[in-house]
């Protein structure tokens, strides 16, 4: 079995030796340059790799790849699409063979997103299709393309073992072209749902709100719009932009993924902001029951820090429900250790349970300690 890495490539010299590294188990390593001004080229080459230079205009994402893919030898039997800024784990060769069959079309692998190559914590992390046939493949879609099968029959397997890591380099001004290539996309395909939610998402950053709720209401009417998470996800970006309506949409968010902390914690802010704090309990009572992230590329790592612990505790606060005050206030310490409000929060639980314990239930601990006189924030 013979094996490719390929991909396109625009001034990446920061990521060509990585890259070239972590592919070398490959028969062929191809970079089709689109034209870099820094050294990519020869720092590619040095390390061994077939370097094409393409022009591709106007710019596309799927016409790039696609002559990228195009220039792979005819002996290829399987390919791997590998961006730049990702690099495959080591032993990825033996278990790429352990898992291929004679059927296998394509095979999906896990992709771990981190902040950096030196910090090895996982921010999150996906299944990807980066393996596939030599035959039979293009990809779609001007930008955020998809790898699509153009045969009978597609036959896909899945091999977590195979780690490809992702350090993506946001800066790269190749982004700010997205959102014209995202509305060329959705212009081509208005039924494409995953191309109209994240159109509309970048228009949302883009401070554009009016055409980001027309464009995600409509989203979530299309056919085409199945996946619970994702829906869930345009109802709470809605919800950021119509303060009027916001409650509305994240009921409607957590009615479509009560799975997703991130909807719950949501629900908590609103309710904190509103000063109910039954509410404000069930919110976070609710989201903490949830311990496991989703996995998927909509996972938000801020959403299991302290908040809603910290949250919680200052609902149970309110409620008197001290221990349960106290607990919370603890985890959400142990989650943020040097936040001087919250341990403040956590010195004026303790002391107020211990009132309550002594039977002073009516008096304020500002009163009746004179080292807390503070109430939480």
């Amino acid at each position: 079995m013979k094996v490719a890495v390929y991909t396109i490539a625009l001034n990446e010299a920061a990521n060509a030796e990585r890259w070239a590294s972590s592919a070398t188990d490959a028969d062929y390593r191809i970079v089709a340059d689109t034209g870099s001004t820094d050294d990519t080229v020869e720092r590619l080459t040095a390390a061994g790799v077939t370097v094409h230079k393409i022009a591709i205009r106007p710019w596309r994402f799927d016409d790039a790849r696609n002559a990228a893919m195009a220039l792979l030898p005819d002996d290829v039997d399987v390919c791997c699409t590998m961006d730049m800024d990702r690099f495959l784990e080591a032993g990825w060769r033996q278990k790429l063979e352990a898992a291929w069959t004679p059927e296998t079309s394509a095979l999906y692998c896990q992709t771990i997103y981190r902040s950096s190559v030196k910090d090895p914590t996982p921010l999150r992390g996906w299944s990807t299709k980066n393996f596939h046939h030599r035959w039979g493949y293009r990809f779609k879609r001007p930008v955020h393309e998809a790898l699509v099968f153009t045969g009978e029959k597609e036959v896909t397997a899945n091999s977590s073992d195979i780690v490809m890591y992702e350090v993506q380099d946001l800066s790269k001004p190749t982004r700010s072209n997205y959102l014209p290539l995202m509305q060329v996309a959705h212009d081509e395909d208005p039924q494409d749902a995953q191309i109209c939610f994240w159109l509309g998402r970048d228009l949302m950053w883009a401070g554009q709100q009016g055409r980001a709720i027309e464009l995600l209401e409509r989203y979530l009417a299309l056919p085409t719009s199945r996946w619970h998470e994702e829906r869930a996800e345009a109802m709470r970006y809605i919800a950021r932009m119509q303060p009027e309506q916001r409650l509305a949409w994240l009921d409607k968010a957590r009615m479509e993924a009560p799975h997703r902390r991130e909807i719950w914690l949501d629900l908590a802010e609103e309710f904190h902001g509103k000063a109910e704090w039954l509410n404000l309990f069930w919110a976070c009572s609710n989201g903490l029951e949830k311990t496991r992230r989703t996995g998927s590329y909509l996972d938000d790592a801020s959403c299991w820090g302290f908040r809603l612990y910290d949250l919680g505790a200052i609902a149970s606060w309110h409620l008197n429900a001290m221990d349960r005050a106290v607990e919370w206030g603890q985890k959400a310490l142990q989650l943020d250790p040097g936040n001087q409000r919250l341990k403040n929060n956590l010195d004026f639980f303790i002391g107020r349970r211990l009132e309550d314990r002594e039977g002073h239930l009516n008096s304020s601990l500002g009163q009746e300690n004179g080292t807390n006189h503070r109430e939480p924030e």
